[in-house]
């Protein structure tokens, strides 16, 4: 008898009337900005440095904007929640550096926002060989644990 019960139930969640969810293609969380920059001093308020030079003993900054990451609710408000990662490699792949949350937004508001910007940094050490490195920088949307990867060049002069 309960295998019959079973047999029902399967073969009734199988046939056509059960709807199946719609499977919707999210958007995927992109760069809308992300430059090397001499100086940050805010949202899109920043000296690009399109090269990406920086001497040894210096600052190195990188501007950068966000766009399609998951939005949370909670009761009234709406947050996102991302994390950023940043390594140096040489040109040969090998990682000289790296931090894990070197970042960590979680920002609350009253609509949902279309995008974010947020800045990291690098003091470039005096003793630093001349050279072109590779930096990964990597999002990490901790709502759907999806990740947002952008290798870029630096040049230390």
């Amino acid at each position: 008898m309960l295998l019959v019960l079973i047999l029902c139930i399967f073969f009734g969640l199988s046939s056509s009337g059960f709807a199946a969810p719609e499977h919707v293609e999210a958007p995927t969380m992109h760069f809308t900005v992300a430059e090397w920059a001499y100086e940050v001093r805010g949202e899109d308020d920043y000296d690009p440095n399109p090269e990406g030079k920086f001497a040894r003993g210096e600052r190195g900054y990188a501007y950068l904007e966000v766009a399609d990451f998951a939005v949370g609710q909670e009761g009234a408000f709406f947050f996102l929640d991302l994390a950023v990662d940043v390594a140096l490699e040489s040109q040969r792949g090998i990682r000289l550096f790296s931090q894990k949350d070197v970042l960590e937004l979680e920002e609350w508001y009253i609509e949902p926002p279309l995008s974010t910007w947020f800045y990291i940094y690098v003091d470039i050490p005096w003793w630093a060989p001349s050279g072109t490195y590779r930096t990964l920088i990597t999002v990490r949307d901790r709502i759907t644990d999806l990740r947002l990867e952008e290798v870029r060049e630096i040049v230390v002069q």
